[in-house]
């Protein structure tokens, strides 16, 4: 493990120079963040407004100190955090709702000496899991968004801002598919053991669905898959607004 993440490091240096040593230091501040969003949890903090905390400043870290342009890091933040907001508001009651929350009987095995009366709320835990599942992939495509619009908006100063607008929705289509595909591809390789284990034991299709890992499983992704795909318009309108305000400007000017 330590050999594997020497590699990293010294990979990560030979390609972004210097600026790895920003990069490296803001993916120590996330971990530690993380880490510190377990221990409070543990300790009985409020696990909904401990979580919403620690992903703001995940968000900071992530955004701020990856992204040189204020202007672009500015409006990626914003876009972050809105869709954050509602992220955690439709998966409050679709947890609920689903009772996906908890650990299922593939786990006995493993969990079978010990006792799950953590004193937390599990349904909670698990909104939490997924909020903070949903930061790196809507920080990084609101800010690949952001990057490409600000960057037409510089190089053709004469777009309107509905050109602006269209040409984010332009921008947003060409991520949006390969974003998709990742967060496809996650869930099934972390569902494989469990697909394969499901299969060897003979239960049906219609089982595999209701089982309460998987649903957590599609639930995670499909949330992580809409806040992606909002991060397109909101992006999209966030940089229309700053392009129709400079318009302005110079209108009454």
């Amino acid at each position: 493990m330590l050999y594997l993440f020497a590699t990293f490091v010294v990979l990560l240096l030979m390609v972004t120079g210097t600026r790895g040593l920003t990069l490296l230091f803001g993916l120590g501040i996330n971990v530690i963040s993380v880490i510190a969003l377990l221990v409070l949890i543990a300790d009985g903090f409020n696990i909904l407004v401990t979580t919403g905390i620690i992903a703001i400043v995940i968000l900071v870290v992530a955004i701020y100190m990856n992204v040189e342009n204020g202007n672009t890091a500015n409006t990626a933040f914003q876009t972050s955090l809105l869709i954050m907001v509602f992220i955690l508001l439709i998966t409050i009651p679709l947890e609920y709702w689903a009772s996906a929350q908890g650990m299922g009987p593939e786990n006995q095995d493993e969990l079978e000496s010990f006792s799950l009366a953590a004193g937390i709320s599990f349904p909670q835990l698990a909104i939490a899991i997924i909020v903070i599942n949903s930061l790196g992939v809507i920080s990084e495509t609101s800010v690949a968004i952001t990057s490409g619009l600000n960057e037409i908006v510089s190089n053709k100063p004469t777009l309107t801002p509905t050109e602006i607008f269209n040409d984010g929705f332009s921008v947003g289509n060409k991520i949006l598919n390969t974003q998709t595909n990742t967060l496809l591809f996650n869930f099934f390789s972390a569902t494989f053991p469990l697909f394969f284990l499901i299969h060897s034991l003979g239960y049906k299709f219609t089982d595999i669905l209701n089982d309460k890992l998987v649903v957590a499983e599609i639930l995670t992704t499909l949330i992580c898959t809409i806040g992606v795909i909002l991060t397109v318009p909101i992006t999209s309108f966030l940089v229309y607004h700053k392009a129709n305000k400079v318009k302005l400007k110079k209108t009454d000017n």
